[in-house]
């Protein structure tokens, strides 16, 4: 039978046929969709993505900078004068701990320093600390991140009632809030911002204080515990670099987010 275009049943088949097709083909994403790692950071900052002359940047406290300023840096230079995607260039991953043997793999260490400026204070005096209490000790942090201390401080506590062995580990901590440059360099320390703590030295291995302190060697004796405890609520830890510092955990949400990867 053969259906006038004008008649209904023809419309009827025409609009079937239409929405059959459009569920049957795949929908593209955006092509001009921003980097997914610079698209995820607005979860966790107050960033925006913009294009500018055919380039993604992102606006950041009224300034505007590129996501990617083009250019081939070493680690070191990444170090020194990093972009925004220089901080993603090192994959962070969670999980069981194993050694760190491959060289410079250490996620994280990048850091965007206008960031963490635009974010928590770019002065001492700007940086917004409150007091918490950390497992009975008070300790000085970033008003911003102080409901994610609390919430690995639960997680220990509990932990350590399970398991007092775990105490050693969690008394005599190193420090939250200190504003200073990282040892031997010119790098603004993520203490200063308050978002960082150290657990016990004492029961830490920092790659600065090893001795030779070349080549370097990997090692480390905090518990898996603690390490789960703090990466559940954002924090990485110095334990994942080849250059350890394992007494550090450092508030960087966007590094544990799978999508931002």
């Amino acid at each position: 039978m053969r259906l006038r275009s004008n008649s209904p049943w023809a419309l009827v088949l025409t609009l079937a046929l239409t929405s059959r097709a459009s569920a049957e083909t795949p929908v593209s994403p955006p092509t001009d969709a921003p980097p997914r790692a610079l698209a995820c950071l607005a979860k966790w900052y107050s960033v925006e993505p913009v294009k500018v002359d055919g380039a993604w940047h992102f606006k950041l406290a009224g300034t505007t900078h590129p996501w990617d300023d083009g250019k081939t840096k070493s680690f070191e230079e990444k170090l020194e004068s990093p972009d925004l995607e220089d901080t993603f260039s090192i994959p962070y991953v969670p999980g069981p701990i194993v050694p760190v043997s491959r060289e410079n793999e250490d996620p994280g260490r990048i850091r965007f320093d206008p960031l963490f400026h635009a974010v928590y204070g770019a002065t001492k005096a700007q940086v917004d600390v409150v007091e918490i209490d950390f497992l009975g000790q008070k300790l000085k942090v970033n008003r911003k991140v102080a409901p994610a201390f609390e919430r690995v401080a639960k997680r220990l506590d509990a932990e350590v009632k399970k398991q007092p062995s775990l105490r050693p580990y969690l008394k005599n901590l190193g420090g939250t809030f200190v504003w200073r440059k990282i040892a031997n360099t010119n790098r603004q320390s993520a203490h200063s911002y308050g978002v960082s703590i150290d657990v016990n030295v004492k029961r830490s291995h920092y790659w600065e204080w090893a001795k030779p302190k070349e080549p370097v060697r990997w090692a480390n004796q905090i518990p898996q515990v603690i390490v789960d405890a703090f990466e559940a609520e954002g924090f990485i830890w110095g334990g994942r670099w080849y250059h350890y510092d394992t007494m550090h955990f450092e508030y960087r949400p966007e590094l544990l987010d799978s999508a931002c990867r």
